[in-house]
C-alpha cells in the first residue's frame, strides 16, 4: 500500500506505556504479516528501517522491569541510526520483545 503523500517524520506522542506508531505506517493486509510484505511496503514507499530492540538499547532498569512483567517502556528512548533521515516509524511489541523500527527515505 502507498500513500498520496510520502510518509515522513511526524511528531511522536507515545502512549501511557511508552508505545507509539505511525499513522502511515504498513498495515498488514492479514491477522500475520510476512517480512516479505514489509519489505514491499518499504520498496513500494522508498524507505529503508533500521530496528533497535529494548533488550540491547534500554537503560537496564527498563529492561528488567519488562522482563519481570511490567508494561511501561516509556523511559526507553530508542537510540537513533548513525545517519541523517531517521524518524519513528513505530514502537511496539512483538514475539521477541518491543522494538524501536526507525525509518527514512532510500538515499
Amino acid at each position: 500500500m502507498t500513500y498520496s503523500e510520502p510518509v515522513k517524520a511526524v511528531a511522536v506522542i507515545r502512549d501511557h506505556n511508552g508505545f507509539w506508531t505511525h499513522p502511515h505506517y504498513f498495515k498488514p493486509s492479514c491477522d500475520e504479516a510476512s517480512q516479505a510484505d514489509f519489505n514491499e511496503w518499504l520498496r513500494m514507499n522508498q524507505l529503508v528501517c533500521a530496528l533497535r530492540w529494548l533488550e540491547n538499547d534500554a537503560p537496564p532498569q527498563v529492561i528488567e522491569a519488562w522482563e519481570n512483567g511490567a508494561s511501561d517502556i516509556s523511559e526507553w528512548q530508542p537510540s537513533v541510526p548513525s545517519e541523517d533521515g531517521w524518524f519513528i516509524g513505530s514502537i511496539h511489541d512483538t514475539e521477541d520483545g518491543p522494538v524501536c523500527v526507525w525509518l527514512r527515505g532510500r538515499a
